[in-house]
């Protein structure tokens, strides 16, 4: 009698211990798997070109030939980023590595030089506590045993963040420690080798010395693409190049970043897009655009409805969609106003869809 329960103990303590072996954090159904293993280099190779795809309301992954590598089974997902992309499976988040299996369990930006920014502390706390952002490395380790209360992803070697609620904004390096000295009330990230920032409620960018480009003479200053960057003095906007130069002087009511060589602009509240030496390549006839990807633009009609138009400015697809997206490897998101539903199209309008890998 006494064997029989022991080996029903040992029975039920071996049930027990296989349950807490399979579960992470208590949860058997959050839809991940799950891996503890660190990013290999293989699985950065491999799904550096790879994008999330819309199949069915749920995010996958697709390559390169517009087969799925990973299935759709995500409420969120972004690109992958040396290796790792987040995602998301209702509340759940998380990193995924190649094969689709989570590595981190957290919710924050994308990994840059080997880090990510994340958030230390739930919503729910940082709404009583104020927030509190770490950096991260592919274990899901602090890695600079600091936090802050606002913080940006690393970008050419440099991040920005703001250390607490005073609202000052410092550079730091991946050692985490002070790399310029000013104290700014906006500092974004570098993008070309400049940064913009904000000095005495003005306007500039600086180098990764500190040296500022133009001094600090604009209302509000955007990134630069494509070797240049949009600037507002007073209520209208222009670009200068990286010299300094305003190549196209404060002339308009908004404009976008360039690119593929062309930068959308409004005027009266209409869009259109010009060049880099200020001529208008496409008149001002658009209620609504977006910027240009592979060759196209999406731009809304007087009725509401998005298609897409070459770099004359030609209809390439009539407008017929109730929402469109930019264009990424040959293919495009639309949504279909008899149908309410998403789908992708080719550059020729024609219906792709997106195969097994084989």
């Amino acid at each position: 009698m006494k064997k029989v329960w022991f080996r029903a103990v040992l029975t039920a303590f071996a049930i027990v211990l296989l349950l807490m072996l399979g579960c992470k954090d208590g949860k058997e159904d959050d839809g991940f798997r799950h891996a503890p293993a660190p990013v290999d280099a293989a699985d950065t190779l491999r799904s550096k070109d790879w994008r999330p795809v819309l199949v069915d309301s749920k995010y996958g992954y697709a390559n390169p030939a517009n087969e799925l590598v990973l299935p759709p089974l995500y409420n969120e997902a972004r690109h992958f980023s040396e290796g790792l992309a987040f995602v998301r499976i209702g509340r759940d988040t998380g990193y995924i590595d190649a094969t689709g299996k989570r590595v981190i369990q957290a919710e924050g930006g994308d990994f840059q030089n080997g880090m990510a920014v994340v958030m230390k502390q739930s919503d729910e706390q940082a709404a009583y506590a104020g927030e509190s952002w770490i950096y991260i490395d592919k274990n899901g380790e602090n890695v600079l045993n600091k936090q802050f209360y606002r913080a940006n992803a690393f970008s050419e070697g440099l991040a920005s963040v703001m250390p607490d609620e005073s609202g000052g904004m410092v550079f730091i390096d991946p050692s985490g420690k002070t790399a310029l000295d000013t104290v700014y009330g906006y500092a974004g990230n570098f993008q070309e080798g400049y940064a913009v920032v904000m000095l005495r409620q003005k306007w500039g960018f600086i180098d990764k010395q500190g040296n500022p480009l133009t001094g600090f003479a604009y209302d509000a200053a955007r990134d630069f693409v494509e070797g240049k960057a949009a600037v507002m003095r007073g209520d209208r906007w222009g670009f200068i190049d990286k010299d300094g130069n305003e190549i196209i002087p404060p002339q308009y009511d908004e404009v976008g970043p360039f690119t593929e060589g062309l930068a959308k602009f409004e005027s009266d509240g209409l869009w259109g897009f010009i060049e880099a030496s200020g001529r208008v390549r496409v008149q001002a006839t658009f209620p609504h655009t977006k910027g240009f990807s592979e060759g196209l633009a999406v731009v809304q009609d007087a009725n509401g409805l998005w298609g897409y138009i070459d770099t004359n400015g030609a209809y390439r697809i009539e407008p017929r969609f109730e929402a469109a997206f930019g264009s990424e490897n040959g293919t495009m998101l639309v949504k279909r106003p008899e149908t309410g539903e998403y789908g992708y199209v080719d550059h020729d309008g024609n219906e792709v869809r997106f195969s097994s890998e084989p």
